[in-house]
């Protein structure tokens, strides 16, 4: 995403301060981005795999209320997290996520990388599912599927099932 069109970068054009009423006053300096945005395409690339911004965090925070902006930005959040390696947000990101939104991220992790499915690995194991090889895509994969698309919770049998 190009930091000067963010609407929560205080620099940019596109600030909406509408966007922050949902906070208490006190946190809402933790959403706001003062990036200059005065990057390069290739130096805003290098800049954006690494770290994690404003949006990102909002997106991580929110994307369980369904806030129309974290669902919209969370490809860019997934490309990032990816980028930068940070598994634990990116399983935190899935486990947030309502059911639309998580399908349009699968389906973005498993075109896009399919060679860093393995960041899963701690949602697999924890539904004793064999942690995936770095490019691999094992015969069962339809299991791992399922587990990210559904959660923990298809898994798991209710009451009224026993």
């Amino acid at each position: 995403m190009d930091c000067q069109k963010c609407p929560l970068n205080i620099d940019s054009a596109s600030f909406r301060s509408v966007i922050f009423k949902k906070l208490p006053l006190h946190a809402r300096a933790i959403f706001v981005c003062n990036k200059a945005g005065k990057f390069n395409s290739n130096q805003q690339t290098l800049v954006e795999s690494r770290n994690i911004c404003a949006r990102d965090l909002w997106v991580l925070t929110f994307i369980g209320n369904k806030d129309r902006f974290a669902v919209q930005k969370a490809g860019d959040t997934l490309d990032t997290l990816v980028s930068g390696g940070h598994s634990e947000l990116l399983c935190s990101l899935f486990e947030s996520a309502g059911y639309e939104t998580r399908r349009e991220l699968w389906l973005r992790m498993t075109r896009f990388y399919p060679e860093r499915l393995y960041m899963f690995d701690t949602l697999f194991e924890r539904e004793c599912l064999a942690p995936l090889e770095t490019g691999q895509i094992p015969e069962n994969f339809h299991i791992y599927q399922q587990q990210m698309l559904y959660g923990s919770s298809a898994s798991q049998p209710g009451a009224d099932d026993l």
